[in-house]
């Protein structure tokens, strides 16, 4: 019976162990020198403040305590301090057509992106499409189903790739506002009805002069709308105070009105002046500030560095 023999002897291997060896342990012992809980992700607080200043004067105000540090076109952004974002909340709060939009405050752990909308969708008619069974001005019957687009109104903030520098966070910043100015309208017209009867027939047959009551070919018209926007944006990768903002101007909208009559015999074209003075109906503009905040206790509880393993 040697097989049945070898089965019972290797079913009782293991079954009677000894405490492990000092080489097993000294074997042991690296491993577990290099399992260390990962280092706890800081959590960073935002605070994203959108601002309608009704005129310009709060740049004036605020000069010496604005630090620019980028600018693409009509738009600025800028640093301040502690101080001097009390300051802006101060101006604002004291123009009385100047408002706060909305200050949403949003947690997010260190490079998880962070995203602030505040915008409204504006539908449109962008295109006509024609379905008939004859091309176009000599169908008998024909309809225009509209084709939806839709831009927004508004203004959106993204924040990704965020770090600490220090004790300070840096952040790649993308901030886009577009205005919807006007809703253009143009229309598209076909004729549609009956086939219409040869003219020298018609002109020749007596009845068909008689009977005024024979349908005609009608026209049929469809409005097709375009929208007017204004957008702006401006993107970087900055530092954001931790004690103070970073302050984001989209720029003016007067929304200025002009008499587009050319001077004198001069065509109207591009590049060349025209006529009158703008009209003034209204200032805006869109101001945000952003506000990060570490907290320390993610911070302070995060082990030192583990050296990476040979």
């Amino acid at each position: 019976m040697p097989l049945l023999s070898a089965l019972i002897v290797a079913s009782g291997v293991g079954l009677a162990q000894g405490p492990p060896s000092e080489l097993a342990e000294a074997a042991a012992t690296p491993l577990a020198a290099n399992v260390i809980a990962a280092p706890a992700v800081p959590e960073i607080m935002f605070e994203i403040r959108e601002l309608a200043m009704g005129s310009p004067d709060w740049r004036g105000a605020m000069q010496p305590a604005l630090s620019p540090i980028a600018r693409e076109e009509a738009v600025s952004a800028w640093a301040v301090d502690g101080e001097g974002m009390r300051r802006l909340m101060e101006i604002c709060e004291a123009d009385r057509d100047s408002t706060m939009v909305l200050a949403p405050r949003l947690a997010a752990r260190l490079g998880e992106p962070v995203r602030m909308t505040n915008e409204n969708a504006v539908q449109y008619v962008a295109h006509l499409k024609r379905i008939s069974d004859s091309p176009p001005g000599e169908g008998t019957n024909v309809a225009f189903q509209p084709e939806l687009a839709e831009v927004h109104d508004g203004v959106r903030v993204v924040l990704t790739e965020t770090r600490l520098k220090g004790s300070v966070l840096q952040a790649h910043v993308v901030v886009q506002a577009s205005t919807v100015l006007n809703m253009l309208t143009t229309e598209y017209e076909e004729s549609v009805g009956p086939v219409e009867a040869d003219p020298g027939v018609v002109k020749a047959s007596f009845l068909q002069k008689l009977n005024s009551d024979s349908p005609h070919r009608a026209s049929l018209r469809g409005t097709i709308q375009i929208p007017e926007v204004a957008s702006r944006r401006i993107e970087g990768e900055w530092l954001i105070p931790s004690d103070g903002a970073i302050v984001i101007s989209m720029g003016p909208e007067s929304n200025a009105k002009l008499d587009r009559k050319p001077y004198g015999e001069k065509a109207g074209g591009l590049g060349l002046p025209f006529g009158g003075k703008g009209a003034r109906r209204g200032y805006a503009e869109r101001v945000i500030c952003i506000t990060a905040h570490v907290n320390p206790a993610a911070v302070d509880s995060a082990p030192p560095d583990v050296p990476a393993r040979p």
